[in-house]
């Protein structure tokens, strides 16, 4: 059974993912723009921003919980980029490499940070990322509650879970492009998956009954 798709809260937390028609899917398109970024164009290294910072910041957000943590993330990623984009292969794609450079400055803001940190993220702000609304209004304001209570429920994972179930099931990433980000085996990342999954249904039940 495919536990993502077979329950609707699942189902919720895929549709709250960035819409492909901001994804580039032209890996010859952007392999030129990343050439010529390494010589020095200026305006080839903004279309990089440009097609990527959304997914940068969206990823972002839903790992740290707040938009002030995102921002900054998205800052330092793109600086990381910057400096150390001469290391990327040309002939292979730029986004899992992005992804992890994205996992590793949120996993440096997450330390730095997590000591000013009283109560769980806060991921109100998470509302702004909604891409679309359907057209009746009460099945959309289900549908945003429902992201709203997701979202919410991945702040009480670990950190290796979180990022596992953003990757997998939010960015739907196969489990091979997970590990290759993380640079972790695939059975490890199947079990944080599978770990995170089972936390994340059992803490929305609790959260739909109203229990703490």
């Amino acid at each position: 059974m495919d536990y993502a798709s077979d329950n609707s809260f699942f189902r919720a937390l895929q549709t709250s993912r960035v819409s492909d028609s901001a994804m580039p899917h032209d890996c010859e398109e952007v392999a030129e723009i990343v050439q010529r970024a390494l010589t020095g164009d200026s305006l080839a290294f903004e279309q990089l921003i440009a097609r990527y910072e959304r997914r940068v910041m969206s990823v972002s957000l839903r790992i740290l919980g707040t938009r002030e943590d995102a921002h900054d993330a998205a800052q330092e990623v793109f600086l990381r980029v910057f400096r150390f984009l001469h290391r990327l292969d040309p002939r292979k794609p730029i986004e899992p490499w992005l992804m992890r450079v994205t996992i590793n400055v949120c996993r440096d803001i997450g330390r730095k940070r997590r000591h000013h940190q009283n109560s769980a993220a806060d991921l109100n702000d998470i509302d702004s990322l909604a891409i679309a609304r359907v057209q009746d209004p009460h099945a959309g304001l289900a549908e945003e509650q429902q992201r709203k209570l997701l979202r919410r429920a991945l702040a009480e994972l670990s950190e290796g879970e979180r990022i596992a179930i953003v990757l997998r099931d939010v960015e739907g990433l196969s489990t091979a492009e997970v590990a290759e980000i993380l640079q972790s085996p695939e059975a490890t990342v199947r079990s944080r998956i599978s770990r995170g999954r089972l936390k994340l249904k059992e803490v929305i039940d609790r959260m739909s009954r109203g229990t703490k």
